[in-house]
Parts: C-alpha cells; structure tokens; sequence
C-alpha cells in the first residue's frame, strides 16, 4: 500500500535528520523540492567519488583501460580482457571474452603475443599455441568478422580449474565480389570447448578445441551427453575490440 507523504511536516516545524528544527526560507520549500535537491547533491557527491576513485592516467599510457563488471574483466590490456572473480560465473566470462578476443585475433586486431601475455596459461597446450601461431603477424584487413555467444555452460569447475562449453555464431560481412559495394552475411554455427585455469590471481586459458554446429535446427533437441542439455549461462559480459 502507497504512503500518503503529502502531510509531512505540517505540524509545528519541519525537523532535519538530526531533530533540530527548521528555520530560514528553505523551511518553506515543498517536501518534493527538498527530495529532489537531496538527491542532486547525493548524485553529484557519488559523481566526485567516481572521478577520484577511477583509473589514474598510467593505466591509459600502459595500454590498460579500467572496467567495472560484476564476475569481470576489470580491466582490458590492448584490447584482451583480464581479471575475473574466482568463481563458475568468471571462468564463464573468461572462456567467452577468450574466444572473441582469438577471433579478433585471427582477424589482425588483437596481437598474438599480448593475448598469449595476458590471457593464456604458461602450460598451454599444443592444441592452443598452434591456434595463436596461426594467428601471428596477421594484419587487419577491414573486413567484420565477429563470434557470438549463445549458450554457455560450465561443463567441469573446482577453484583451479573449468571446463566451459559456448556454442555461439559466426558472423562474416564482406562484398560479394571485389570493388563491389554489395555485401553479404555469413553465418556458421560452432563450438568452442575452453579450459582456464586459475593461475597469477586470475583465470588462464590453456585449452581450446572449435569444431562446427551443431546447427540451429540440429540444437533444438540436445543429447542427453550434449553441453546444451546442462544449465547454460542466463547472462555474461563480453568485450571485444572494434
């Protein structure tokens, strides 16, 4: 049931939060005046705090940019998200941004050697230092190329390491013939199999496997054995670079 606030001070003085009464012309103001000019001043108060409290000019020098998300990342460095929370709801988030990040990667807009710096384990496997090999050097060719989540779920997990399952699309943009300014959209349907593990306070990958589908119609009924039959994810950030 709504409260009636309309008769609030009507008796023989408004008193502040402190029990002092009031005095002076604000004492005449209306109640909603006084609210709103309350909540001002505690919007601008919270506005000072963020400025003084947000990253300090060195993390834009060094290349690292400062994000507030609930299980992470907390920061990007050139463009490769770090620092999860030590939980199946981080190492989720970090399998996700891994995969985005390896295919901007392969795409010549993130560098090889900074997300193997910042994002893959010291015991990587074969399977994944081949991926990111294949992805050196390579130079951004302009063209939109971009992974997109669908389900994501938490196949394995302790607090050193997780299995994650995110099957997700592809999505390519590109002219249909050279010098032709009409373009078409690709999609194909995948999966990635990403194991982090928690290494240097944070979560690494150290094994990545993409094998295609199952498609659209192939998921509608998941096997029983299948990652799409278990809990997936209702909800994670991603970051990419533009």
């Amino acid at each position: 049931m709504a409260k009636d606030f309309s008769q609030v001070g009507s008796g023989n003085g408004l008193s502040y939060a402190t029990g002092s009464p009031s005095s002076g012309p604000a004492s005449g103001l209306p109640m909603w005046v006084k609210l709103a000019i309350g909540f001002s001043v505690l919007v601008l108060i919270v506005g000072i705090i963020a400025v003084f409290t947000s990253g300090s000019d060195d993390d834009s020098d060094s290349g690292a940019d400062a994000i507030r998300a609930a299980h992470g990342p907390t920061t990007t460095i050139d463009g490769v998200p770090a620092g999860y929370t030590r939980d199946q709801a981080g190492a989720q988030t970090a399998a996700v941004n891994f995969s985005q990040a390896n295919g901007q990667t392969y795409q010549g807009r993130i560098d090889a050697a900074k997300l193997r710096e910042v994002a893959v384990s010291s015991k990587a496997t074969d399977a994944l230092n081949t991926v990111i090999d294949v992805s050196s050097g390579r130079t951004d060719l302009g063209k939109t190329v971009n992974n997109v989540p669908l389900i994501v779920t938490v196949t394995d997990f302790t607090q050193d390491s997780a299995t994650v399952s995110v099957w997700g699309m592809g999505v390519s943009q590109s002219p249909v013939s050279e010098g032709s300014d009409k373009v078409g959209i690709l999609t194909v349907y995948g999966t990635d199999t990403i194991t982090v593990v928690w290494e240097d306070g944070d979560w690494k990958v150290q094994d990545w496997k993409f094998v295609t589908g199952p498609s659209l119609e192939d998921a509608q009924f998941p096997a029983t054995d299948s990652p799409l039959s278990k809990p997936g994810a209702n909800g994670f950030y991603t970051f990419y670079v533009n």
